[in-house]
């Protein structure tokens, strides 16, 4: 998972919803992608905070 690529599909995930032009079905079907992209970031992010603090605990 590339995060800083994930951050920009949200982005533009973003940018689709608030533009308000879309049908209903289909803005539910951005938003919903971009919750699984949150999730995915999100648990990318505790486990790169996981191998920070194996870091720091072995530093000490």
């Amino acid at each position: 998972m590339n995060f800083e690529h994930t951050l920009k599909e949200l982005e533009i995930l973003a940018e689709e919803l608030e533009k308000g032009d879309l049908p209903l079905e289909k803005s539910l079907e951005i938003y919903e992608h971009g919750i699984k992209k949150v999730k995915n970031a999100e648990n990318y992010l505790k486990e790169m905070q996981g191998k920070i603090e194996q870091l720091n605990i072995g530093d000490k």
